[in-house]
């Protein structure tokens, strides 16, 4: 059975003219004028696939928008604008209203203006496409990684998966554990910050949606470089810790935060930006030339068989 990314290889990535970057990235970018791209990237929700039936429409609204806005900072720019196809089974008003309020307050938040999109009647269904843009010198492409440099990742790992979990009942959480993963699974908020402020630190980005693992081994790929991760350096809820089930921060996907590459002598750098605007940056290992990726447990042994993250048609 082919998977999503062989489907695009296989049929839709095709060489295309006159722009800089096309399919492959986190967003594609197009010139904008002599200094800046534009960034334009899109994703789609659809039901039982990405979220349940009674799922919150308040929440499902913010989410739209959150998964978009990930793609944007993670190409080292900031999200300007968004156009929103929506397809609905029935006119349901309440609904509809809670829906466009969360897809408003994401919006808010973030600076993103609706500009236009799509209403249909059929499966629920939502596809935004965002626009974003960057400074040409500061776009961060996955193929910029280089060996020898610290692996960054923004936020914490493993809470949207943990609240999967729990909403499939294959787990039993604290309540105070219990709240944090479904709002992280529900309303997932990427980092806030203006990208020029930190951006010019970093060589490389791409945004955690099918988990760490499989996400990092993009980076990989793209820069032809190795990598060695170490589980002790995670950050992680204490959960996850206490059970040593690295597992959902691994593989389980959907936490929009960040995985960055930068050079070691921006070490201090980085750290005095994070303190400043209050972001959480955590190093959890570092590239090499080897084009291999090495996984180490919390006790430093070698993980020998490294799973495989989240796939459509998997």
């Amino acid at each position: 059975m082919e998977k999503e990314f062989n489907i695009i290889e296989n049929y839709f990535n095709k060489a295309v003219k006159d722009i800089p970057l096309g399919i492959g990235d986190d967003g594609a970018l197009i010139e904008k004028d002599n200094k800046n791209f534009y960034i334009l990237s899109q994703d789609t929700l659809n039901v039982e696939s990405h979220f349940l039936h009674d799922a919150n429409p308040k929440n499902l609204g913010w989410k739209t928008l959150a998964v978009n806005v990930s793609d944007i900072l993670a190409m080292g720019g900031n999200p300007k604008f968004a156009l929103l196809s929506i397809s609905i089974e029935k006119i349901k008003k309440p609904w509809l209203k809670n829906f466009s309020q969360g897809l408003f307050d994401c919006a808010k938040f973030y600076g993103v203006q609706l500009i236009g999109g799509d209403t249909s009647k059929g499966s629920l269904s939502f596809t935004l496409t965002i626009i974003g843009e960057v400074k040409k010198e500061r776009a961060l492409k996955r193929n910029g990684a280089n060996s020898d440099e610290d692996i960054w990742i923004t936020g914490d790992l493993g809470l949207a998966s943990l609240g999967l979990a729990l909403q499939n009942n294959s787990i039993s959480l604290p309540s105070s554990v219990a709240k944090k993963s479904l709002s992280a699974l529900h309303r997932p908020k990427p980092i806030k910050i203006d990208m020029s402020k930190i951006n010019f630190l970093f060589t490389c980005a791409i945004d955690i949606s099918d988990g760490l693992i499989p996400d990092i081994q993009h980076i990989l790929k793209s820069s032809q470089i190795g990598a060695n991760i170490f589980c002790k350096n995670l950050p992680v809820p204490s959960w996850i810790k206490k059970n040593d089930n690295y597992d959902y921060a691994l593989y389980g996907g959907e936490d929009y935060q960040l995985i960055l590459t930068s050079a070691k002598n921006n070490q201090e750098k980085i750290k005095k930006i994070a303190t400043k605007y209050n972001l959480k940056l955590s190093i959890i290992g570092a590239t090499n030339k080897s084009k291999v990726l090495k996984l180490f447990d919390v006790n430093g042994k070698i993980i020998k068989k490294i799973k495989k993250g989240f796939t459509h048609f998997a």
